[in-house]
């Protein structure tokens, strides 16, 4: 059986969950002191592979918990805390969903020096051997910040027509609402009788003449309309749909039915 000792200079005395990582593997994986400082890696050569994965996983728990913690509080200053959490968890979603990819180009970079014998330096690892990582956590980050403010601002929109609505009389206690396979709707009252009045006509022509969605043509016909309860009746059935119906049950809650085509 073959040993080689790979050292790792590292000192995750603030970070909880690398203590934790080192605590669960330093008897087979990892020998440190009790202040978990000096590391060393006992790689077995016979079961390289194992051990190769293990210090992958604690690079991402360092990458993820700690550098793009870094970024986001260092260059996100306008934010406050809650909404630097809110941006991080976007991030880490983000960073995720590319997993597969960071865990390959990590191992490549590993295997080559194991194989060379080299001593390996967690942070000159990062500042390094992760250089276009740390770019690349630059990027994810902007996007997240950019999802997250795309989706508080359509937050408070979404509270503000719900306060306005419910600050509104009723104009009609049952609005069906049919979604086409199309993506266009179509208004019915309690009766099944399609909505067509001179307000709604004068939507249409708007939407046509600005270019605006048909999703705007909805909200405004619920700002125009103020039912008491809304049925759906959702053709579609894919994303934009979906959205649409989150949407209206977010602003009247437990009055919104839904139905499908069978």
């Amino acid at each position: 059986m073959t040993n080689k000792m790979i050292h790792i200079n590292y000192s995750p005395q603030h970070d909880d969950l690398v203590n934790l990582f080192m605590k669960d593997n330093r008897e087979k994986y990892i020998i440190c002191n009790e202040q978990l400082r000096d590391l060393v890696v006992n790689i077995d050569m016979e079961n390289k592979e194992e051990t190769i994965n293990k210090i992958i996983e604690l690079i991402l728990i360092i990458l993820k918990n700690k550098n793009l913690k870094e970024y986001i509080w260092s260059n996100y200053r306008n934010l406050n805390d809650e909404e630097k959490d809110k941006v991080y968890l976007e991030a880490k979603y983000l960073l995720d969903k590319k997993e597969p990819f960071i865990i390959n180009t990590i191992y490549n970079k590993l295997v080559e020096i194991i194989d060379t014998g080299e001593s390996l330096n967690i942070d000159g690892f990062f500042r390094f051997r992760m250089r276009d990582f740390m770019v690349y956590i630059s990027i994810i980050s902007d996007i997240a910040l950019e999802e997250y403010l795309i989706k508080r601002d359509k937050n408070q929109f979404i509270n503000t027509l719900k306060y306005f609505i419910e600050s509104q009389d009723s104009k009609i206690d049952l609005l069906i609402i049919h979604i086409m396979e199309d993506g266009n709707f179509k208004f019915y009252d309690q009766n099944r009788i399609e909505i067509k009045d001179n307000n709604t006509e004068k939507m249409i022509s708007m939407i046509i003449k600005e270019d605006l969605n048909y999703e705007d043509f909805l909200i405004s016909t619920l700002i125009n309309l103020c039912p008491k309860k809304i049925e759906i009746i959702d053709d579609l059935r894919d994303e934009i749909s979906e959205e649409i119906i989150e949407n209206i049950k977010i602003i009247f809650e437990n009055n919104v039915k839904v139905t499908f085509k069978q």
